[in-house]
């Protein structure tokens, strides 16, 4: 705005003609002044959590009163008195059908501004080979890894077994209190009262309480009570979808890790959240590893192996992984992936430059796939 003789002269040349302005700088006052240590944190956490979320209603809100927001979030976390406000839960039916609570995007900001406290901290303490929520990694990475497994354990010609396991409604049987201590130790003497704080706020948060249900009752009828924390056993469940709850998953299952690594003495190991891989020449020491697994996951962090997804094969059959089959010697796309490819080839979006990018983005994906 040009502010003329107490004439406004609006100018609305942005790019996407959308009249959205953002502040730059105040030019009252005199010289440009920094901005205080924790609104930058807060600012950069903002500019995180927006990243897939723009144009979301809940996002242009807070966008709107910017400024406003972040001083507000400020204050109450400088005072102590910050308060997650009500969730959005619904019902998602692709790819699989779950349960999601997502947190209002004034709660994100508080999210990526804790993950950005906190990651490099337990980044360090954690195996190369977990592979979610961390930077650099990923499904693609683990998938590569896992092929190289294979080929390394087969040098030689020696045979190679695959064990894979996933651990029954993971995320719902999270208990906070275990969590709570994992992530206290884990940051170690002193914890940063504020970072304390915040972390005490989001795994003690009961996300369905005051939620507003998007979905309708029914939607609920066919989904496993291990699926949705309203079946969660009391002090345990952390939402699907939160930066934070994934983040915190890995701090969950970093002991399982190196009990895997350090105990089992297990060489070729990955885990994708709860999706397990372990790689082996002898078929016996696998057999071992799913007893001694299923009683450390009990007594140390009160969860249960999925009894139908211990699946343990020759390397020669191919094992699917993370959306992919792994053979030795290639990897072939998943049955979903070529599903969704053929579904975005024969029914295309009407928007041209959509449907462009759509089918660049697959064929970005299948290129790493063959032989």
């Amino acid at each position: 705005m040009n502010y003329n003789n107490d004439n406004v002269n609006e100018n609305n040349n942005d790019k996407s003609n959308g009249f959205s302005v953002r502040c730059v700088e105040d030019c009252a006052g005199g010289g440009r002044q920094p901005a205080p240590p924790l609104f930058s944190e807060l600012y950069k956490a903002y500019r995180d959590a927006r990243r897939n979320k723009r144009n979301t209603l809940n996002q242009l809100k807070f966008e709107r009163n910017l400024e406003r927001e972040l001083l507000s979030l400020e204050r109450e976390l400088q005072n102590f008195n910050y308060e997650l406000r009500p969730s959005v839960c619904f019902i998602n039916e692709l790819p699989v059908k779950r349960e999601i609570i997502a947190a209002d995007f004034r709660d994100r900001v508080v999210h990526h501004f804790l993950y950005n406290r906190i990651y490099s901290i337990f980044d360090r303490k954690f195996i190369y080979d977990s592979y979610s929520c961390r930077v650099g990694k990923g499904t693609l990475f683990g998938i590569k890894r896992a092929r190289g497994f294979l080929d390394s354990c087969g040098a030689g010609g020696a045979d190679v077994w695959v064990l894979r396991l996933d651990i029954r409604g993971f995320f719902m049987a999270i208990n906070r209190d275990i969590l709570y201590g994992l992530l206290m130790k884990g940051i170690g003497d002193p914890v940063d009262p504020l970072t304390h704080f915040i972390i005490r706020k989001i795994v003690f948060n009961d996300p369905l309480k005051d939620a507003f249900f998007r979905s309708q009752p029914g939607a609920w009828d066919d989904l496993p009570r291990d699926k949705s924390l309203m079946g969660s056993a009391p002090n345990c469940g952390l939402p699907i979808g939160n930066l934070t709850s994934q983040l915190f998953a890995n701090v969950y299952l970093n002991p399982l890790d190196h009990f895997v690594k350090r105990d089992l003495k297990i060489k070729y190991y990955g885990r994708y959240v709860d999706d397990m891989v372990l790689i082996h020449s002898d078929k016996r020491v696998l057999l071992d590893a799913i007893s001694r697994i299923r009683e450390f996951l009990s007594e140390e962090l009160r969860l249960t192996l999925h009894p139908g997804k211990i699946k343990l094969q020759g390397a020669d059959r191919g094992f699917a992984f993370l959306g992919a089959y792994i053979y030795p010697g290639k990897i072939l796309a998943g049955r979903r992936a070529v599903k969704n490819f053929r579904g975005c080839v024969y029914n295309p979006d009407p928007d041209c430059g959509k449907q462009s990018r759509r089918v660049q983005s697959y064929l970005g994906l299948m290129q790493h796939f063959g032989g």
